[in-house]
């Protein structure tokens, strides 16, 4: 009973600093719909959105590339992917608040994050005193994608996605670049 009250206890906490961290975040909408929008490109941009698993009910604001929420949203809602689903996969995505639970196993798969709230603390804390144009450098000089070298492809993507997490949080819009697969910073809507 007591391991049950602890994981409460932390996965409350958890859903707490997520809240806090998003509300004082300079994360936009227009972020948000920008990422949906441009979901089709080779370099798709990152997105900050509330996932709920369907069996416990916690919540957790995950970050994620723009075109893997809508392939959840297709898994999800067993569509096809030809031009008339996917632009209704991505009106889905456009017309909820930005929460969305799945249940398909594929859809999971999709959009679930390999990275842990530590790590996001971890890089919170790390950035915390950078202001966001040494960021902006510091994702151009791929300064930061270096801190997910030497690592298996599923821990290269976490850390990858935890850092974008981090990034939009500080309201830098990025995505991920089609040859290299490092980070960069989308700027023509923004600056």
């Amino acid at each position: 009973m007591k391991s049950k009250a602890t994981a409460f206890s932390c996965a409350l906490i958890s859903l707490i600093a997520s809240a806090i961290a998003v509300a004082a975040s300079s994360y936009s909408e227009s972020m948000y719909r920008r990422a949906i929008l441009d979901g089709d490109s080779t370099s798709p941009l990152y997105l900050l959105f509330t996932l709920r698993d369907a069996k416990t009910g916690n919540e957790r604001v995950v970050c994620a590339l723009g075109s893997g929420l809508v392939g959840a949203i297709h898994y999800e809602r067993r569509l096809d992917f030809d031009a008339a689903s996917h632009k209704k996969a991505k009106a889905i995505a456009l017309s909820r608040p930005h929460r969305f639970s799945f249940t398909n196993p594929e859809a999971i798969r999709t959009v679930e994050p390999h990275y842990s709230e530590a790590k996001l603390a971890e890089y919170r804390s790390r950035f915390a005193k950078m202001s966001r144009a040494q960021l902006i450098a510091a994702v151009g000089q791929n300064e930061l994608s270096r801190l997910c070298k030497d690592r298996s492809a599923l821990k290269w993507h976490a850390c990858r996605a935890a850092l974008a997490h981090v990034l939009l949080e500080r309201g830098i819009l990025v995505a991920s670049a089609d040859r290299a697969g490092s980070l960069f910073v989308e700027r023509t809507l923004f600056w």
